[in-house]
């Protein structure tokens, strides 16, 4: 049995005051998108193909717009630390999110691009570390920089239980 779940981000604090249109540039010149914090929504081509199939709260359903427009109100109240660490990470939106205990017990996350096929770990050095974000290629078998998390080898193996 996998000891892996899915990652889900706290929506609590995007209430009915949030229920606003907000125009986000498009990063491409492809124009301007249009978010809603509310019921967590986009009207660019990714999020209505694939991320409105994720459940609201999930990570997997922030487009870079939505992610852009919750980065602009400069806040931690959303979700816990690890959560947040992902969210900002420059090498996202995610699309696929798993939370696991890592081997010290600790929470860790992996995360998934459908356009990369680059993973990018999130594990803390030690208790009460902030999180470092690792890049692992499963096709090549290799990490990013060569820089791999202490007890790489067990993640490693952690990693064929990760669900499709």
């Amino acid at each position: 049995m996998s000891s892996w779940k899915p990652a889900l981000l706290k929506m609590s604090p995007f209430g009915k005051e949030y229920d606003r249109d907000i125009a986000v540039e498009s990063r491409t010149g492809g124009g301007r998108y249009t978010v809603n914090l509310y019921p967590y929504t986009c009207t660019c081509p990714d999020f209505i193909e694939r991320r409105v199939k994720q459940p609201v709260g999930d990570l997997g359903r922030s487009c870079k717009h939505l992610r852009e427009a919750v980065l602009s109100l400069d806040s931690d109240a959303f979700g816990d630390e690890l959560t947040r660490v992902i969210f900002k990470s420059p090498h996202g939106p995610y699309e696929r999110i798993w939370f696991a205990p890592d081997p010290q017990g600790e929470i860790f996350a992996l995360c998934q691009r459908s356009d990369k096929p680059w993973l990018s770990l999130f594990v803390r050095s030690g208790a009460g570390q902030p999180y470092t974000r690792y890049g692992y290629h499963p096709i090549e078998k290799r990490w990013a920089y060569d820089s791999k998390p202490q007890d790489y080898e067990k993640i490693l193996e952690m990693l064929r239980s990760v669900p499709d």
